[in-house]
């Protein structure tokens, strides 16, 4: 049994070195905007919604949901790969239960609580403004985390086939 996972391995190893260099470059493109577009339009609203709520102002809010944006055509996918090493690392990619929740949802705060608070600091949000606005991010992210990585992440990649 553990030959057979090694031999595996060592296939998809030989397979990934056959490859040729544009088909990887496409294949990472693809895997970048897959991870990008998910969470992007997921939490793009109802984000907006909740900024305007603690207070933003609508130009702060439409400043920081494009600050967000950009900042996602970085870290969608650093949060995508992140998510991929973490579940490999605990043994969670298939799983269920409150570690697979623990996981998801520490990996996605990891990531994007700082940069939340960088980009509202850079759309200007005072400093209340901000520990308001990430508090109820952390607390939006404690909720969806798991879901947006389980429900829509994990099938938007099934959807367009790209590697996890």
């Amino acid at each position: 049994m553990i030959e057979d996972y090694f031999n595996q391995k060592n296939k998809e190893k030989n397979l990934e070195n056959k490859l040729p260099f544009w088909s990887m470059i496409k294949n990472e493109l693809k895997n970048y905007l897959v991870d990008t577009s998910a969470k992007v339009f997921t939490y793009a609203v109802p984000m907006g919604i909740m900024e305007a709520s603690r207070g933003l102002s609508l130009e702060q809010v439409l400043q920081s949901r494009a600050s967000v944006a950009l900042a996602d055509s970085v870290l969608g996918r650093l949060y995508g790969k992140t998510l991929n090493y973490t579940r490999k690392k605990f043994h969670t990619s298939n799983a269920k239960g409150f570690k697979s929740y623990l996981v998801d949802t520490v990996t996605m705060l990891a990531i994007y609580d700082p940069a939340y608070m960088i980009i509202l600091k850079s759309a200007g949000a005072d400093w209340n403004q901000i520990k308001s606005a990430t508090a109820y991010l952390t607390g939006i992210l404690i909720l969806t985390a798991r879901p947006f990585s389980k429900y829509v992440l994990d099938n938007w990649r099934r959807h367009w086939k790209t590697i996890r």
